[in-house]
């Protein structure tokens, strides 16, 4: 059975997102795209390609966007109790406070504070 390019692009797609889910490599603060290509078996250029159309967003964006749903994650299982914004935040795997919060900011439309705030509401 010959599979389309469609059929192709799903299926990594599929993978990537199960890859993502179950091995969590957003969470380590350095990874890059050829680190990610490594995990996934593919090349820098296929991982690259296949976020970019299958995604519709650059690597930095596709990664940060679990860090940031990971941060949310956290928030509503009461750890900012126990650790600050920040710290919760670099547990997710941003390694600046500028980074994230430009990050969570142009993803939610809301400061993680503001965010934290609606959460009470």
């Amino acid at each position: 059975m010959i599979l389309s390019k469609k059929e192709i692009a799903e299926a990594a797609i599929k993978a990537i997102i199960n890859l993502m889910e179950r091995e969590k490599p957003y969470l380590h603060p350095d990874l890059n795209l050829s680190e990610l290509a490594n995990q996934a078996g593919l090349t820098r250029g296929q991982l690259s390609e296949i976020i970019n159309s299958g995604f519709q967003m650059n690597f930095n964006d596709f990664v940060n966007s679990y860090r940031v749903n990971a941060f949310k994650g956290m928030l509503k299982e009461g750890k900012h109790e126990q650790l600050s914004l920040l710290g919760i935040a670099y547990e997710c795997g941003f390694n600046s406070k500028a980074t994230f919060n430009r990050v969570f900011k142009k993803l939610t439309n809301f400061s993680p504070t503001q965010y934290l705030q609606s959460l009470a509401g």
